[in-house]
């Protein structure tokens, strides 16, 4: 786990440096509120998080993703190969031909993608945050981060639904539509996204009952919705089957990690009806989306359903810091050392144990090395 604290540590004090820098009032419930927001510090951080991510080598799905686009043609001739069906990413491997045909080298397309992708992610975080330093904390620990270094379509399609979600936070709805439908030619699950506009309303109303009840059902029944979960994905231009979603679900620990902030909420539900603020009420319902996902990933493969549910794992990072708020300062001190002592903990075993280590897992080349490489 040394090689990813080379880039976390630092970070992680950027965003102190951003906070420090950044002006301040106190709300209604005694919640810290930006005035100004420093964005030099930011951009800092922001960008040597996207350069690590551009770095590396070796990560989960990354030499799957650099073969496929070192064995396409380098002539124009490449677009003519390119399938226009919505499952099969038309937006992504139209990109990646023009990448090929004006000559981008390798590693400068895994860097452009995650400049891309690391950048907008880290954006939203800040701008939506009530407290950035400690929604970076989470942002890292909970695994955001490292996700951005595998599945280049899928964290491309959350980034530009990212994008579309800041549009619903404004009342933009045609630039949304437009945002999601981009998304989804770089991977067809940005469609779920679909439902922000209808997540605005305050949690733990009879709506957050008949959506947790919903997906309780799902989850314990998996089996039996498994023909409409395939006539589904077929309808995205997946090529699953029945057997493709069966198999060991997702560890508990993992659940249990993203239910917390539910959990929280629920405690914190007569607070939350009060202030009815539509941004906050559209994150904290996201995360409880992302929750819900992982809950059926407990009864089917891992792999699906717990990718399926990193599509709205951003969102956690921030509920976390506005739902402290809710409680007695008292409350939220000793919630906020106790989650990040949780949190950090999940995080060792995630990225210094699970696998043997993210360390194992990942190789990069040095900033040297990189620049050496484009001439």
């Amino acid at each position: 786990m040394r090689e990813l604290l080379v880039i976390v540590i630092p970070s992680l004090l950027l965003a102190a440096l951003a906070e420090f820098n950044s002006v301040t009032t106190t709300g209604m419930f005694g919640e810290k509120k930006y005035i100004k927001k420093d964005k030099i510090f930011f951009i800092i951080m922001a960008v040597a998080m996207a350069v690590f991510v551009g770095l590396r080598v070796d990560y989960n799905d990354t030499t799957a993703y650099t073969y496929a686009y070192e064995t396409m043609s380098e002539d124009s001739t490449v677009f003519e190969s390119i399938e226009w069906e919505l499952g099969s990413n038309p937006g992504f491997n139209f990109l990646n031909a023009v990448f090929r045909v004006v000559g981008i080298q390798t590693q400068s397309f895994l860097m452009i993608y995650a400049m891309f992708t690391v950048c907008v992610y880290v954006w939203f975080v800040r701008k939506y945050s009530s407290n950035f330093w400690l929604s970076m904390f989470f942002f890292f620990t909970m695994g955001c981060y490292t996700f951005t270094m595998a599945a280049i379509k899928q964290t491309v399609a959350v980034a530009i639904c990212l994008l579309a979600t800041d549009c619903v936070m404004r009342k933009k709805w045609i630039p949304f539509v437009i945002w999601v439908l981009l998304g989804a030619t770089f991977h067809p699950y940005a469609l779920m996204y679909l439902i922000v506009p209808f997540l605005m309303f305050a949690p733990w109303t009879q709506k957050t009952y008949i959506m947790l009840g919903g997906f309780a059902v799902i989850g314990v029944g998996l089996q039996s919705f498994m023909g409409t979960i395939v006539d589904i994905t077929a309808m995205l231009g997946e090529e699953y089957t029945a057997a493709s979603f069966s198999g060991d679900g997702v560890s508990i620990f993992r659940v249990a990690v993203v239910w917390v902030p539910v959990l929280m909420s629920f405690l914190a539900r007569e607070f939350l009806k009060e202030s009815n603020v539509e941004s906050d009420n559209a994150i904290i319902n996201l995360t409880m989306l992302n929750a819900e996902i992982m809950f059926i990933a407990l009864f089917g493969t891992a792999n699906y359903f717990a990718r399926l549910a990193n599509y709205f794992l951003i969102f956690q990072s921030i509920a976390l810091p506005k739902l402290f708020k809710y409680y007695t300062k008292t409350g939220e001190r000793l919630l906020t050392i106790g989650a990040m002592i949780g949190y950090l903990a999940y995080f060792m075993y995630a990225e210094g144990i699970l696998y043997g280590g993210f360390d194992i897992l990942f190789s990069r080349m040095t900033v040297v090395e990189y620049l050496r490489s484009l001439f």
